[in-house]
């Protein structure tokens, strides 16, 4: 019996959109989040969402960190068998000349 299995995709997971799901936080708040966290870099690195959410006073900090926990638990991992860099190299081509 040959059982096809769908083929797996990439999908980014967002933990802002992850408490909005989960009704942690509301619509408004996972927007102002975002556009803090994209507005604001701070010293060339983004603060994450969670800090932001905790910043503005959505979620306290102990909820975001179980919250943060079981996000991670959620997520279904993939292995991923790489290639060697032998198969994954751009094959150049070699133009000999002989000299006799």
């Amino acid at each position: 019996m040959n059982t096809h299995r769908p083929l797996a995709t990439l999908e980014p997971v967002r933990f802002g959109e992850f408490l909005r799901d989960r009704n942690m936080i509301s619509d408004e708040q996972w927007l102002a989040a975002l556009a803090e966290h994209w507005s604001e870099p701070l010293g060339g690195r983004r603060r994450l969402i969670g800090t932001t959410i905790i910043e503005n006073g959505y979620l306290p900090a102990e909820i975001v960190e179980a919250e943060a926990r079981v996000f991670h638990d959620d997520l279904e991992v993939i292995e991923v068998t790489p290639r060697s860099e032998k198969t994954t190299l751009p094959v150049i081509p070699v133009q000999v000349t002989i000299r006799a």
